[in-house]
């Protein structure tokens, strides 16, 4: 399980205005808070455990071209420098921090939310995604240029869209005089988002037949250009944005690669699950989207209350559940199995974990110093692993240890790489305390909870793992793929499926069958009809509805790997309470 907290890529300005979101000053921070933090005279303050974590007032500016967040105090402007490495959290809860861009030599202001949603994985079963919910998007997010066909067409097709009245969109216009009629907003409005605009160009039952087929006639490349456009713009251009984008001259000849001013612009990419051995299906997303920042609340085992909502102060707005429950971390180190760290540079986070010293490592092939060093001479294949396991090769290259483990080489047993290959990783919130911090003390300030009460993060929503596999008929294994990427059960469809918790091809256990009620039966020291009777009451006294997602495949045909496991909490965490309940 993890708690996962929307950010946002802001650009390169954002104004705070924290009155709007809880009605919270810099003085009410310092008055209830004021043991916690070093007030500063220039009206900003410090966080004495955590220096690198500074408060600031609810009117700041931050501006990344000045590198300064500025604020006005007595008539007197005030600033301190906004720096790489530093929080500055608002009255509000929400946070900045300034962040260079993946794959681009530009940097960006982030921002995250001060409420997060705690998404709870149970009853999942062997390869059902358990410890993906909690790894960040970031690592799995793909980087390419911004596409454009034939540059001086595809600039007159996304004018055509920019300068278009779409008064006439609506199935059934308010009628003239009406007290809601507003004249139509152009897309380049200061007043029309980034996120109206990717509205006002899906299809829609509200919208006329001609006008959603004018707008499924729109390419996806050229809908992505109008997006970029609108994500970039600044009002002092007014009607002539064209002139700050363009292509290169190559060979005589348009190219293909969107530029802003002197650099080419860069589009973010998800992968979704893969069409083949070599292909993978990819989406490109908003481009000011960033992964939520994720807490790792939970892995393999937990501890867990129910308590009445009644008994408890300063909940979430919006969460009504009669009751909660809370789930706390049994576990020091997590059991973890890394599927995808066989493919170099994907699963940054165990490659971190296995370039540190003190591992327990089980199931990864022993290297000897010379299989490194013949690894290290195929450089554009050894480049692909993260810097920290390079780092760590190049080590024992030059030591004198008689082997060393990869993460992308599993142990052979009769020729082929294990499935099962494991480690014991620390708890990441332990690794860096200074993110739970932040995360913690940002739903305090939210929520106006006192400084000697605690904060309640229950669980928000439950999303157990189903694992799909297609048939393997040369080991005999059987399809087992019968579930979407995610669906609604409701509590008797759901305990008949927590009772049995099927796998079709468990890579932990033996293969095809039941891992007992409420799955790990063998490891699991409660008697199954007590352990069901109390996840039952739990569920019935909670009010919490059951989603299942899907690791594997989807069908027989679509391998999605752990994509899904990893995007739903994307999901989620921007969703109100209202549109999470079925």
């Amino acid at each position: 399980g993890a708690i996962a907290y929307p950010s946002y890529n802001l650009g390169e300005g954002f104004q705070v205005n924290s009155v709007k979101y809880n009605g919270r000053t810099f003085e009410d921070v310092m008055r209830d808070y004021g043991d916690h933090i070093d007030g500063q005279p220039e009206g900003y303050g410090i966080d004495r455990l955590y220096p690198d974590l500074i408060y600031i007032p609810e009117d700041a500016y931050a501006s990344l071209p000045e590198q300064h967040i500025r604020w006005t105090r007595a008539g007197e402007q005030r600033s301190i420098p906004l720096l790489p490495g530093r929080v500055y959290m608002a009255p509000s809860g929400y946070h900045l921090r300034m962040e260079k861009h993946p794959a681009a030599p530009s940097w960006r202001i982030v921002g995250t939310t001060g409420e997060g949603i705690f998404c709870h994985k149970p009853c999942t079963v062997s390869g059902g995604g358990k410890s993906e919910i909690s790894k960040s998007l970031l690592d799995y997010m793909l980087y390419g240029p911004v596409f454009v066909s034939n540059y001086e067409k595809d600039m007159e097709y996304v004018r055509e869209i920019i300068e278009k009245d779409y008064s006439d969109r609506w199935l059934d216009p308010l009628p003239p005089g009406h007290p809601n009629l507003r004249p139509s907003r152009r897309v380049l409005d200061l007043n029309r988002s980034l996120g109206s605009v990717i509205k006002l160009l899906t299809p829609s039952p509200a919208y006329t037949p001609e006008f959603n087929e004018w707008l499924n006639a729109i390419p996806d490349h050229i809908r992505a250009l109008v997006f970029i456009i609108k994500r970039i713009y600044w009002t002092s251009w007014g009607e002539d944005w064209a002139s700050h984008f363009g292509v290169d001259i190559v060979n005589g000849t348009y190219g293909h690669e969107l530029k802003y001013r002197e650099r080419k612009l860069v589009g973010t990419y998800l992968r979704v699950g893969l069409f083949s051995l070599l292909g993978w299906r990819t989406f490109k997303v908003r481009q000011d989207f960033i992964a939520a920042m994720k807490i790792q609340t939970e892995d393999d085992i937990s501890a867990s209350v129910v308590v009445p909502s009644r008994a408890l102060k300063h909940l979430a707005e919006g969460e009504n559940n009669p009751s909660c429950k809370f789930v706390i971390n049994s576990e020091y180190r997590l059991f973890q199995r890394p599927d995808d760290a066989i493919v170099r540079g994907l699963d940054k986070q165990t490659e971190a974990d296995l370039s540190r010293p003190g591992n327990f490592i089980s199931n990864f092939e022993p290297l000897s110093i010379d299989q490194v060093r013949e690894m290290s001479k195929y450089v554009v294949d050894f480049d692909a692993f993260s810097p920290p396991m390079q780092e760590m090769l190049r080590a024992a290259e030059e030591s004198n240890s008689s082997y060393v483990v990869c993460s992308a080489n599993p142990r052979q047993i009769d020729g082929k790489p294990t499935k099962n290959p494991r480690y014991l990783q620390i708890r990441p919130d332990l690794v860096k305390p200074f993110h739970s911090y932040i995360t913690k003390m940002a739903t305090r300030l939210f929520r106006a909870v006192p400084a000697d009460e605690p904060v309640h993060n229950p669980v928000n929503a439950v999303m157990l793992g189903r694992r799909n596999n297609p048939p393997d008929r040369e080991k005999g294994i059987r399809s087992l793929a019968v579930y979407s990427p995610i669906h609604y059960q409701e509590l008797p469809e759901l305990f008949m499926d927590f009772i049995c918790s099927l796998t079709g091809k468990s890579p932990s256990t033996t293969g095809a069958g039941s891992e007992g009620a409420l799955t790990k039966g063998p490891f699991n020291a409660l008697r199954p009809a007590a352990d069901l009777n109390s996840a039952l009451v739990g569920f019935i006294l909670t009010g919490y509805a059951g989603f299942s997602t899907a690791a594997g495949h989807i069908g027989p045909n679509v391998r999605v790997d752990h994509d899904v496991s990893l995007l739903i909490p994307e999901i989620w965490c921007r969703m109100q309470a209202h549109e999470r309940d079925p």
